[in-house]
């Protein structure tokens, strides 16, 4: 594909690709808003623990062929498969939805724009590569910007960083995802799509049903079934999930995977948007310029908007 200049008319096909990435990012942004939304009716696990299951009853059918020819390869990789099965299904949004029990939801949509350069800095540690100069400068505005988030704008409650556990939840996540993006690197390019889908979404959900068995049993926070959790796990399982992830790979197969990345940055905006609107949720001129500061760091370390392999959050 040749580069388009400004004069040249948006393609047809991308029009549509563009139009897919962008309610991709508006469905994983309202998939924060409405786990702030009900966080006091639905249990955080529970919640994690129905909408993989839910998506599972598809996926699993869908990509069964694709696992069946995969296996011996994900077999002979027991541990990796482990990690991205936890660190992705498993641990990513069930983390979150513990934030957001305690945190706003802008609080959360901001912390995850710092995921691409928490990649960056992870990549040497895991893959042996080499962290330069221009690298570290990114990380470390970024990492200013995440501290600015965290304390509201005020630096010297670093040391009561306690206070804030919701948002160190949401960053817990947005590490464990950090992780599997990095990990995802280490598989054999034949081990992709369906099957590996199929197969994060099988081991997130074995890894989870413990916790969810010990929330509703020993912390007593059973779902309820009632029609707030089917409405809210029917939006995070069909639009978050299923749909998010067949329009996303629809696009990266039209217009390539770079152009692409660029619009994962469309969901802290809508995402703003989407909380004050629905939730009356305040953004300070700390929450922008930490948002600024995080985006900053990202495009010093890679000198531009980097994209990553993703699946739906």
């Amino acid at each position: 594909m040749t580069a388009r200049t400004d004069r040249e008319p948006i393609m047809p096909n991308n029009r549509l690709a563009y139009t897919l990435l962008t309610l991709t990012a508006l469905f994983w942004a309202g998939n924060f808003v409405l786990a702030r939304a009900v966080h006091a009716s639905v249990p955080p696990i529970g919640l994690a623990f129905w909408r993989w299951f839910a998506v599972a009853v598809f996926v699993v059918p869908w990509g069964w062929g694709e696992l069946r020819r995969q296996w011996p390869l994900m077999r002979a990789r027991p541990a990796l498969m482990l990690a991205l099965g936890v660190c992705s299904v498993g641990a990513f949004n069930t983390l979150i939805y513990i934030g957001l029990q305690t945190t706003s939801a802008v609080n959360a949509l901001l912390l995850i724009s710092a995921a691409p350069v928490l990649i960056l800095a992870l990549a040497p540690l895991l893959l042996g590569n080499k962290l330069v100069a221009r690298q570290a400068l990114g990380v470390a505005v970024s990492a200013t910007g995440v501290l600015l988030v965290l304390t509201h704008g005020d630096i010297a409650a670093i040391a009561s960083l306690g206070q804030h556990v919701g948002s160190l939840w949401v960053l817990a996540g947005v590490l464990s995802w950090a992780l599997y993006s990095v990990l995802l690197r280490k598989l054999p390019p034949v081990i992709n799509g369906r099957g590996l889908f199929a197969a994060t979404v099988i081991v997130g959900l074995i890894a989870l049903l413990p916790f969810y068995l010990g929330e509703t049993f020993i912390q007593h926070r059973p779902v309820q079934l009632n029609t707030t959790l089917l409405l809210t796990v029917a939006y995070v399982a069909v639009f978050a999930s299923v749909l998010a992830y067949l329009f996303w790979n629809r696009a990266v197969t039209m217009i390539g995977a770079e152009q692409s990345g660029v619009f994962i940055h469309l969901m802290p905006a809508f995402g703003l948007i989407l909380s004050a609107l629905l939730l009356g949720e305040r953004i300070t001129a700390a929450d922008l310029i930490g948002l600024a500061l995080i985006l900053s760091g990202l495009i010093i370390a890679a000198g531009r908007l980097i994209p990553t392999r993703r699946r739906a959050p």
